[in-house]
């Protein structure tokens, strides 16, 4: 009886260890990608979106962005861009742009890239456009 459940300990153990070590491998599997590559995008057609509200937006932005907030999506505003573009979404942290990702997507956008947090977009490349005092 002590076998089967000291077998079974490792079992779990081992199962635990195997899924930790496949969703890192699986982070680590995502295609490099540069702010050229957006402004590419950007160049013929995509977008790079910015859900944060329109304060925040105002006070700082990557340059390039375009502000639609995730409270306009949730009501129905979308991006004028053809459904077939890339579109790029960041946001302060991640959570407004995940979310937003799903609205874009669920409208039908084909090629929409959660972007996360708005530092991330920096550490690709992206500048920051902050507001005239």
């Amino acid at each position: 009886m002590k076998l089967a459940i000291v077998i079974a300990a490792v079992v779990i153990v081992l199962g635990g260890v195997f899924a930790i070590t496949k969703g890192e491998k699986a982070s680590t599997d995502k295609p490099t990608l540069t702010f050229k590559t957006i402004q590419s995008d950007i160049a013929t057609g995509g977008q790079l979106l910015d859900v944060r509200t329109p304060e925040e937006y105002a006070e700082s932005h990557i340059n390039g962005a375009v502000n639609i907030p995730l409270q306009d999506m949730k009501v129905g505003v979308m991006p004028s861009s053809s459904k077939e573009k890339p579109l790029y979404v960041y946001c302060r942290s991640g959570n407004r742009s995940a979310e937003s990702t799903k609205i874009l997507e669920s409208a039908g956008y084909q090629k929409v890239i959660d972007l996360g947090a708005m530092p991330y977009v920096q550490s690709i490349g992206g500048t920051i456009k902050s507001k005239e005092k």
